[in-house]
């Protein structure tokens, strides 16, 4: 990445942003940011050609924020779909805080699934053919009394979660202690609350849902209720927002064939429809649209970040529309 290159975000969204996190002027935080030269660190994290936006639009007041709230134990959701870029930015993030002395942690949704009996036992009979990754997968008990320790200022064990195990559907493997001031939490779900529009028409959907879909998709929804618990433990929701539903097809296409060249493993064809399948099917895109967030980044199917929406800021101007802005 080459932090100086071509922007996308509007200056006007970074200024509104940076207000909104009470972080100051926008002259001077990227003057304070360059100052300090924290733009340049840990850059071997991201792609040679990620766009800058995800530096100085989200990573760096990531920093900022883990600064200003230092002593303080502060939760961080982060809501992307799968493939944006949110585990590299994770990354990043965790190297950059290591660098710089801030204690910063990323868990994930996904370390908290269930071990392996009940993961099958949830799983089973879904219309995908998915050994994870829905509502219902996950234990919702162990992850709330997590939080509520660590809230409380200890240091918790956290569960870690290996996706190769079993023949790829994944078991436990191990813990490992968490005990930062500012934690990030992240899935491609996290923040999507329940919802009542279930059985609406998906136009972006090539193949119309089947019937089992919907009864499945009617199912999830009592579940997912059950994790708006979790959600309400956020000091701040950021949301990573495709402007196109359907970009997590490409996404997943690239990141596949990356971790072909990378490792000699990746997900069949098959397999990728229908976890692909999954993500565009399983909860109604209006969760994802009317997601309760408080910043809201739009990505582009090029993974670029095109504007900053503060839902809930009065100035913030209109949301685009894309089906997901």
């Amino acid at each position: 990445m080459d932090p100086e290159g071509q922007r996308f975000i509007p200056n006007s969204d970074q200024q509104r942003l940076l207000q909104h996190l009470e972080l100051g002027e926008l002259e001077i935080w990227f003057a304070e940011q360059r100052r300090s030269k924290r733009h340049q660190v840990a850059l071997d994290q991201w792609h040679p050609k990620a766009a800058p936006d995800w530096l100085w639009s989200v990573g760096l007041p990531f920093l900022s924020l883990a600064e200003q709230w230092q002593g303080e134990r502060r939760l961080l959701g982060l809501s992307a779909l799968p493939g944006c870029g949110k585990t590299t930015l994770g990354q990043w993030i965790e190297a950059a805080a290591k660098a710089l002395g801030l204690s910063i942690q990323v868990v994930s949704l996904d370390d908290f699934y269930f071990e392996a009996d009940r993961l099958d036992a949830a799983m089973r009979g879904n219309p995908w053919g998915v050994p994870r990754a829905l509502p219902g997968s996950h234990d919702l008990e162990l992850l709330q009394d997590c939080l509520e320790r660590w809230r409380q200022g200890q240091e918790v064990l956290v569960p870690c979660f290996d996706k190769a195990k079993r023949q790829g559907r994944g078991d436990r493997n191990g813990w490992r202690r968490c005990n930062a001031d500012l934690l990030i939490f992240e899935g491609w779900f996290v923040g999507c609350r329940s919802n009542v529009d279930s059985a609406a028409d998906e136009p972006h959907l090539e193949t119309p849902l089947t019937l089992q879909e919907l009864e499945w998709r009617q199912k999830l929804q009592p579940v997912l209720a059950n994790y708006e618990a979790s959600w309400s433990c956020f000091d701040q929701l950021w949301q990573l927002r495709a402007i196109d539903f359907n970009s997590p097809l490409l996404w997943k296409q690239q990141q596949e064939a990356t971790l072909q060249v990378e490792r000699g493993a990746s997900l069949s064809n098959s397999e990728l429809e229908r976890f692909i399948r999954m993500i565009l099917c399983s909860l109604p895109s209006s969760s994802f649209r009317e997601m309760p967030a408080d910043v809201v980044v739009e990505v582009d199917p090029d993974r670029i970040l095109r504007r900053i929406h503060l839902p809930g800021a009065i100035q913030d101007s209109a949301s685009s529309d894309s089906l997901t802005g």
